[in-house]
């Protein structure tokens, strides 16, 4: 039997399997190292990438369109230095005042320089559930928490400004000036309670935020896996020229991206349903895969163990007729710290 979950071990830990311990003990590399420019994706679409071939540390990609009533932000980035920064870019592409901030979820990396715009007369926009893991502790201790990781000198300024002016709590359709903008929030909590992605249907542009990521291994310890999947199927079903994720590179065949991540999600959930089905061991499944790094809570080893343990537990769930918890943050899943 040990053998048999070496094998899905490595299915779900790819190459990382046969890394040795050691590896887990290497320093922790700095927060980002990305350079800040704007990218062009379409007429008036820009991003701002973050960190590429780091998974989902580092700094996420942010983007912003420019419209003929002022610019929509999307994502504020991880601190107000990063915002700032952030916001200096796209003063180089036009000097509209930005006008609105869409936020894809409100994990701090995404979120916590939201503050530098809403100073400045911007409207958030965002799903009103700020339900995370990190929040057990309320935001004081989440700021807390970010601090830690990212530092006192970028958060100077900072104060919590993801409250939306505009709460979107299901699939809306805004016109900004004339720039049609759809935001898509899952059936349930997918990554986060608080998902949107954001579609431009005019220039086929998909900011998917962190429902998709550039390695695929899209976290769902503050989500469901169900709900993931059926988020990813109907990203997927809209044809997008260009998908943004929320961390990494944008991949040049966007259906491999999306596919790439649904594949992960899918042989996740048929492992953990065979395991729980077998009578399997939780912690003889999370033994056989490679560690999570001390201190790196999204490094690919530790998403993946932390995925398979949320995971194994909605399986559980299920089988015993007990239904999916669709709204994350399971109680039993370690908080990231």
């Amino acid at each position: 039997m040990i053998a048999r979950w070496w094998g899905l071990a490595a299915l779900f830990a790819g190459a990382t399997a046969s890394a040795p311990r050691a590896a887990a003990a290497q320093s922790k590399p700095p927060f980002s190292t990305a350079p800040y420019h704007a990218v062009r994706l379409a007429d008036g679409v820009f991003v701002v990438p973050g960190d590429t071939g780091r998974g989902s540390e580092g700094r996420p990609n942010a983007g912003f369109v420019v419209t003929d009533s002022g610019v929509a932000v999307i994502d504020a980035l991880a601190s107000p230095l990063e915002a700032r920064q952030f916001r200096d870019v796209i003063r180089t592409v036009t000097p509209a005042p930005v006008r609105w901030v869409v936020l894809t979820h409100h994990h701090p990396d995404h979120m916590m320089g939201t503050i530098v715009f809403a100073r400045e007369g911007a409207k958030v926009i965002a799903h009103p559930d700020r339900t995370m893991l990190t929040r057990e502790n309320g935001d004081d201790g989440l700021l807390a928490d970010w601090d830690r990781i990212i530092g006192l000198h970028e958060l100077q300024g900072f104060a919590f400004a993801d409250t939306p002016t505009w709460p979107i709590t299901h699939d809306t359709t805004l016109v900004l000036g004339h720039t049609t903008i759809v935001l898509y929030h899952p059936p349930g909590a997918a990554h986060t309670p608080g998902d949107l992605a954001i579609w431009l249907p005019a220039t086929r542009v998909l900011f998917a935020g962190d429902l998709v990521v550039e390695d695929g291994v899209t976290m769902v310890v503050d989500g469901n896996s169900g709900v993931l999947a059926t988020a990813l199927a109907h990203l997927d079903s809209l044809g997008a020229a260009i998908v943004v994720p929320g961390h990494g590179r944008i991949d040049g065949d966007p259906r491999a991206q999306l596919a790439a991540s649904e594949h992960y999600i899918d042989s996740l959930r048929s492992a953990m349903r065979a395991a729980v089905r077998q009578g399997t061991p939780m912690t003889r499944i999370l033994r056989q895969m490679p560690r999570p790094d001390s201190g790196r809570p999204v490094s690919p080893a530790s998403r993946r163990q932390r995925n398979a343990e949320r995971v194994y537990l909605e399986m559980e769930r299920d089988l015993m007729g007990m239904g999916s918890d669709s709204h994350g943050g399971g109680p039993h899943v370690s908080p990231l710290r």
